[in-house]
Order: structure tokens, then sequence, then C-alpha cells
């Protein structure tokens, strides 16, 4: 007899805190996806300048390549649904703020990009302590289906936000949908605050300083292969394919010609494409080379940005976005899967460190270029001369590394097998605090 718990995916979705985990991420991402379109067309009415709607991009990522392997170390040593907790608390607080800016007409730009450096700070911190979470409650087993289903939920906010934010630029205007923004970040700290985690065993020998841990992180990255592929492939793609996403308002006034409604339409394809390749992973038992996917789903990625920057026919690009979106699932639950499996528990918050660190530094130096390459040559070929790089470079990086040829293998150290993980079984909480 068929029973749903036999497919991964439904059997992580048993546990109560990981679909209070899995909400929370659903509704943060729609607020997230949908506050990126509507301050991308809020800056372009405002100074009708490509570079300041790149400069969103450069103050969100900001603080990621030199907060994040602190924020890695913290997710290690201190309670991480407390973290989480504070995160969306400074989330309301910020939309809040922006609502009475916009409401009053005193907002500016610069208003906007403080608010996206402090976003981007405490984002830093949600992270790695979020899918180490994640870890925590599916077990080593259920890990990718977790992930899948992360890259799941991250997909839904990516298509529905951005069609929501067009749609209500194009309607009731940005007070509107900063309300709505408010709301829902309000919803999802009220998620967090219900969220239980597993009582961590304490770690094994003497409490080491905060620099020796952030060395013994460095270390890991550089002298674990599989990790080091990942990091770098990851850098490539945040710096030369994925910085896309923020200039879709003006890919769509600019090459295809299209208002809000269509441009949010348009931010919603690659959010398609993803949860439908995400949703495929997901269903799927055993996955032995989840290099090979990650390195596939990075190349199809940067094959359908290079090809969209030279469209000029809504259809093509939103197919091709979608063609994108089909591979980025890959590359995007595999990213945090590789390195999850590839790292024993007390290391895992700093290898997301790592991870945040590479993928900041790289949207860091890739958003500012291309904002400042489009403001001159156009926004068609700053984006298809940095994808077609980024395509140039991926597959031999990943000839380099173990990603192709060999399987990730769990550590022996690693975490519990998947039944201590699943519902059914007592766990111990760390309390509300």
């Amino acid at each position: 007899m068929f029973r749903t718990s036999s497919i991964p995916a439904f059997a992580v979705f048993q546990n109560r805190d990981f679909r209070i985990l899995w909400a929370g991420r659903l509704l943060h991402e729609f607020s997230r996806r949908m506050e990126l379109l509507v301050l991308g067309y809020l800056i372009y009415q405002m100074t009708s300048s490509v570079f300041q709607v790149g400069l969103i991009a450069v103050f969100l990522n900001l603080p990621r390549p030199f907060l994040s392997p602190f924020a890695g170390v913290l997710a290690d040593r201190l309670d991480r649904r407390r973290i989480m907790v504070g995160v969306h608390a400074t989330f309301f607080g910020i939309a809040i703020v922006l609502l009475a800016l916009l409401a009053t007409e005193a907002i500016q730009s610069w208003h906007v990009f403080i608010a996206a450096f402090l976003q981007g700070s405490v984002k830093v911190l949600d992270d790695p302590s979020r899918r180490t979470a994640i870890a925590d409650l599916a077990g080593s087993q259920h890990l990718a289906s977790a992930m899948s289903l992360e890259t799941i939920t991250n997909n839904s906010g990516r298509i529905i936000g951005p069609i929501a934010g067009g749609a209500l630029v194009a309607g009731p205007g940005f007070v509107v949908a900063y309300g709505i923004l408010a709301a829902l970040d309000l919803a999802v700290l009220l998620l967090m605050i219900r969220l239980r985690l597993p009582k961590r065993a304490p770690a094994s020998g003497p409490r080491i300083a905060v620099l020796q841990s952030l060395l013994e992180g460095v270390r890991h990255s550089i002298s674990n292969r599989m990790v080091l592929g990942v990091l770098c492939i990851s850098l490539i793609m945040n710096a030369l394919v994925l910085p896309i996403q923020f200039f879709i308002p003006v890919i769509a006034s600019e090459l295809l010609l299209v208002g809000p409604t269509l441009g949010g339409l348009l931010g919603s394809a690659e959010g398609i494409g993803t949860l439908i390749g995400a949703s495929i992973i997901a269903l799927k038992r055993q996955i032995r080379y989840h290099g090979r996917l990650f390195i596939a789903g990075a190349l199809i990625t940067a094959l359908g940005v290079t090809l969209v920057a030279w469209s000029p026919w809504f259809l093509v690009s939103f197919l091709l976005l979608l063609l994108a979106g089909g591979g980025q699932a890959g590359f995007s639950t595999m990213q945090s899967t590789i390195l999850l499996l590839s790292s024993v528990p007390e290391m895992r918050g700093r290898a997301m460190g790592a991870q945040g660190t590479v993928n900041g530094l790289g949207h860091l130096v890739g958003d500012y270029e291309i904002a400042a390459i489009a403001s001159i040559f156009g926004i068609g070929l700053a984006i298809g001369l940095n994808a077609g790089v980024g395509l140039a470079l991926i597959l031999p990086v990943a000839l380099l590394t173990p990603l192709i040829f060999r399987q990730v293998g769990t550590p022996p150290e690693s975490a519990p097998p998947a039944e201590e993980a699943l519902p059914g079984l007592p766990q111990p909480s760390e309390g509300r605090g």
C-alpha cells in the first residue's frame, strides 16, 4: 500500500518543527522577492538610474563577505532559534520604518540603501543558522530532500513575490505594497517564536576561541576539495550569472519595453523553473552523484542567462529564464547539500558561513561591475558578457575538483540516523528562552 511517508520529502514534512521552519521560510522568501522588485521599481522611478538600481544589490550583499565567517561560528555555538527570532524581528522593524517613510512621502534613495545594508547584515546570521537547523531536524539520510524542499520554498516565493510586487506597483502603489510586506514579516516572526529545535550534544574537548574557530573553518574549506569545488563554482555563479535577478525591472523596461505587471511576471520565470526542478529532486529516493547535478545545474543556468540578455521578445526571455530556473534547482539544492554532507556536524555552521562569504563576495563584485557596465553600454551587454564568461569558467573549474567523479561521502561523525530526527521519537527542545 502507498504511504506518503515512503516519499523522502513527505517523511521530512512529518516533523512539526520542520513544517514551522518551512512555512516561515516560504513567507519570508515571498516577502523578500516581492520587496526586491518593489524597491527596484521605486529606485528606478526616483532616479532613472540603472547604476542606482544595481546599488540595492551591492548594499544588500556588502556585509556578507565580512560577516559570514563569524555567522557560521555563531551558528555552531549559540541557540539557532534565538538567532532566527532576532533576525526576523529586525526585518519587521525595517519594514515598518520604510512603510512610514513611504506613507509620509519622505522616502529617499539613501533610505533604501541603508535598509538594504541592514537586511543584508541580519540575513548573514539567518542563513547558516537556518540551514544547520534543517540538518538538525532532517538528519543526514533526508538532508537532500529537506534542502530540495528549501529550494521549493525559496522559489515559490520567487514566483508569487515578483508577480504580486509588479501588480501592487502598477495598482495601489508602494505604500500598500510595504503594508503587506510588514504584515508578512510579522507573521514570520511569530512562527519563529513557536519553533523548537533539538538539543545539540555538547562539543567534545575544550571550547576554542573564536579566531581559532574561524581558522578551522578556513582550513576545512581549503583542504576538503569537495567543499572547495562548491565554493569556487558558487563564487563564479554569484559574481557573473545570478545578479540578473536584481536587474529585472531594468530588463523589462529597457530591453523588453513592458510595464511593472509583465516585469513582475518575468521576475517569476526563474522561480517557476526552479520550483519544477526542485520538486523533481525532492521526489527522488536516492541521488548518487550530487556534484554532477550541481555542475549541470550551474551550466544550464549560465546558458539561459547568457541567451536572455540578447532577447528582445518577452515570451522568449520568459522561457529562457524558465530554463535557467530549472538549472538553478540543481545548483541551489546541491550547493548546501554537498557542503553539509561533506562536513562533520561541528563544522556545518562554518561551512554555511563559507558559502555565505563566497556568495556575498561574488554578488558584491558582480552587482557593482554589472551596474557600471550597464550604465555605459546597456543592460543587455552587461548581463550577457558576464554570464558568458561564467559559462566558460564553470566546467574547467569542475574538472579540477572531485565534484563530477566522486560521490559525496557522509562523514562517520555526521548527524544521527534520520529516524532520530523524524517525528514519533522524543526530541529535547532548546526552549523558548
